[in-house]
């Protein structure tokens, strides 16, 4: 195995981790195997790293100073990117990427696979555009995803690199149609050529929406993915995430949490179940993610809760 294949035979965080010699502060795995993973990190700097990677690099600047350095063909561009900023290094692209001081980064990765399948749905294309890559890009979407998935990262323990899977394909979704609607390649400036918005989807019927809720309500401590859920309703998944919105005001993952949430709270005043057992009954990784997602939707803790404060 020559040097460039045993390059590829590692995963993209892990050739970050060998670069640095030092792993992530964070971990989340992928949910599938083509699926969407991430990781937070804290570098005293990050030495060169070139492509192709195998897999495409979203990098959101978390924290910090440091000047970050793009070479390719022959080029040099240095910049010192503004906290939530984002960069983007595509899984087939040339350049090399370098920072010269601490900084803390959150990183999503994409496979190539998972930005097919959703251009397929979205554009209805034989040919699928490729996502151009950006330096330092100040993007409010882009920022207000990070700071959501930075939110996540913060409150799980840094051992369980697992997720909410049904978070992650959501997030993943929405994610990538968003920088093929605004970075695809061949667009003079993000906003010609961009996409056509979409006739607004028409509401899931009643009935649909019954029986998602019982599949939900079924399995809610179990792992829900949007694929499962688009299944039950009979659409695409992309077909799915709108018409369910439009029916509903609320995203799948957030209109799951509720109802693991309304459950949490009836255990709660219906017994004296350890507020980590109720956890894991609710579909929760652990008591720490529990509580603070309880605490942002009822304004009080599990245990004050329980205590009727």
């Amino acid at each position: 195995m020559g040097a460039v294949e045993r390059e590829l035979a590692l995963s993209t965080a892990e050739i970050v981790a060998r670069a640095v010699g030092s792993p992530p502060v964070h971990r989340l795995e992928a949910a599938t195997e083509d699926g969407l993973s991430a990781a937070r990190w804290r570098f005293d700097r990050l030495p060169p790293i070139s492509g192709p990677l195998p897999l495409s690099m979203l990098s959101y600047r978390a924290a910090g100073s440091a000047s970050a350095t793009k070479e390719v063909d022959g080029r040099t561009i240095r910049k010192r990117p503004r906290v939530g900023s984002v960069s983007y290094a595509p899984s087939n692209g040339r350049a090399t990427w370098s920072v010269d001081g601490a900084f803390e980064a959150i990183h999503v990765y994409l496979h190539p696979a998972a930005i097919q399948r959703v251009a397929e749905q979205q554009l209805e294309l034989d040919r699928v555009p490729e996502i151009d890559d950006f330096f330092a890009a100040e993007d409010p979407w882009l920022a207000g995803y990070f700071q959501m998935l930075a939110s996540e990262l913060e409150v799980r323990n840094p051992l369980n690199r697992s997720s909410d899977p049904l978070l992650l394909d959501q997030s993943e979704h929405l994610l990538i149609r968003h920088l093929l609607r605004w970075y695809r390649r061949g667009l003079s400036s993000p906003k010609l050529g961009a996409l056509p918005a979409r006739a607004p989807a028409n509401p899931l019927r009643p009935a649909v929406m019954r029986r998602v809720e019982e599949f939900v309500q079924a399995d809610l401590a179990g792992e829900i993915s949007l694929e499962s859920l688009a299944s039950v309703a009979c659409m695409s998944v992309d077909h799915f995430l709108r018409s369910f919105r439009a029916a509903s005001g609320v995203t799948p993952y957030q209109y799951v949490l509720a109802l693991r949430l309304r459950k949490a709270a009836v255990m709660l005043k219906a017994g004296k179940a350890p507020i980590g057992a109720i956890a894991l009954q609710c579909g929760f990784g652990n008591p720490s993610h529990f509580s603070v997602k309880f605490h942002a939707h009822f304004g009080v803790s599990p245990s004050r809760y329980r205590q009727g404060e």
